[in-house]
């Protein structure tokens, strides 16, 4: 069942695309010439609706992958979808003839519903999949902040449409390819993280930043990765030095504040109380310390075989 739903979908999203090709308009000049202004700005409104499409093909199918089945209930949401998704090429087609408000506003109306129902049917997936495979709570929670997130800002970008829809139409040129680049980001970072011990995972979603030093280090470095030869995460042993490193760093800091603390503290309760704490983030040192080792020689071994 789940085969021939995935088949049906991916068979109407072919035919969406293919009508939007066949809609872009070329037209001729009174001297036979084609009118190339029109023509790369259909293109480029084509693109934004290819990108939107393609990307929503993208997230269903990497949750489809993970799911052993599709209930009655997901099923009936993702025709839903389908049939939001099917109008695209017509209001594709109107916003190539005209970019007034009314006509950005409805494509943004329309796009937003599209998310919506899309929302809602990867949220339904994602809990059969949290069920199954008992998927961490901070990735769980990272995938709602993800949803509201986008939930959001589709209502600011409809907001901004209405009142500035040439702002509004550069925003939805830009977001559907912003979207499938943290798609791509997104399932990188996840790699990383189904690598991860508990005592990693706890340290890494505290501030998802680490081990970059802002978020668009982090953006650049995952989306790198997975350009690599689809080696990424799997075969970086860089990234997990640095992670380890800054991973270091944080238990050090919390050793040095449990030190003042004892330095301070008289109550015999309390001093045990910290000294377990520190024994712990010293067992959690010594941790650090081996996989670092462990990396360092399985990094090393390939240069040793090519230099012999």
């Amino acid at each position: 069942m789940k085969e021939r739903v995935v088949m049906l979908g991916d068979a109407i999203i072919a035919i969406i695309i293919t009508i939007m090709v066949l809609d872009l308009p070329i037209k001729l000049t009174q001297s036979g010439n084609i009118e190339m202004e029109l023509l790369l700005r259909a293109i480029g409104i084509y693109f934004i609706s290819f990108c939107f499409v393609g990307n929503l093909w993208y997230q269903t199918a990497q949750v489809f992958n993970l799911v052993e089945k599709i209930k009655n209930k997901d099923f009936v949401v993702y025709m839903i979808l389908m049939f939001f998704l099917s109008l695209v090429p017509a209001f594709t087609r109107l916003l190539i003839e005209d970019t007034n408000r009314e006509i950005v506003l409805m494509y943004g109306l329309l796009t937003f519903i599209v998310t919506i129902f899309l929302q809602i049917l990867l949220n339904s997936l994602e809990q059969q999949i949290n069920e199954n495979k008992k998927v961490d709570e901070g990735i769980q929670k990272k995938i709602r902040v993800k949803h509201r997130g986008a939930f959001i800002f589709r209502i600011f970008i409809l907001i901004l449409a209405y009142f500035y829809p040439q702002l509004g139409l550069i925003v939805y040129l830009g977001l559907p390819i912003f979207g499938f680049l943290q798609n791509i980001v997104t399932h990188e970072e996840d790699i990383y993280v189904e690598q991860m011990n508990d005592e990693q995972k706890h340290y890494y979603f505290q501030s998802q930043n680490q081990p970059w030093e802002n978020g668009f280090q982090k953006y650049s470095a995952l989306l790198r990765s997975s350009m690599n030869n689809a080696q990424g995460a799997q075969r970086d042993p860089k990234w997990w030095q640095q992670f380890n490193k800054q991973w270091q760093i944080e238990v050090e800091r919390k050793i040095n504040e449990i030190d003042e603390e004892l330095v301070k503290t008289t109550d015999p309760s309390q001093k045990d109380h910290l000294e377990h704490k520190k024994e712990k983030l010293i067992t959690q040192r010594q941790q650090i310390d081996d996989y670092t080792k462990m990396i360092t020689n399985k990094d090393q071994r390939p240069r040793q075989s090519k230099e012999g």
